[in-house]
């Protein structure tokens, strides 16, 4: 009860785009948007005969990377991201025209495409860079312990 309101308790809810289930992991939201990309994958696949690779490029970003871009910072942690990881490969292979277990690093800097990985590690520091009040440093740190009078000797 909440202001004299009953509240009910739901399994699963979408808020901002992003699927929440009760024990707040992602793999709800990863598998929903993994079924996303396999769709993309595919306009991709179908999209290869007709249009320059410059195209397929301008697309992969409009649709793909847009998605996998949205809420980085909140599910690139969770295991589940290896499955995404592997949507993208699949991706830079169709538009690199390259069979199904063809390495497709040189894809990744050829198209410069940051990979799932790399994507969750950029976004941590932009938020970190951006948010400097939130985090304690080192200096501030140091300086405390030399207020106190705290003298730590280092042994060699």
């Amino acid at each position: 009860m909440y202001n004299n309101r009953a509240l009910t308790i739901t399994e699963n809810i979408i808020f901002l785009g992003m699927c929440l289930d009760c024990n707040l992991t992602w793999k709800l939201h990863i598998d929903n948007l993994i079924k996303k990309l396999s769709s993309i994958c595919f306009m991709l696949r179908k999209l290869l005969p007709i249009v320059i690779i410059k195209i397929l490029r301008m697309v992969y970003f409009a649709h793909f990377y847009s998605h996998i871009s949205y809420g980085t910072i909140f599910w690139g942690s969770s295991s589940s991201m290896r499955n995404v990881f592997i949507i993208q490969k699949r991706a830079i292979r169709i538009m690199l025209r390259l069979g199904p277990r063809s390495s497709c690093r040189e894809g990744f800097e050829n198209f410069d495409i940051l990979t799932v990985p790399c994507l969750y590690i950029y976004v941590l520091i932009l938020f970190a860079v951006k948010n400097p009040h939130i985090y304690q440093t080192n200096t501030s740190i140091l300086v405390r312990i030399q207020g106190s009078k705290i003298n730590c000797t280092c042994l060699r």
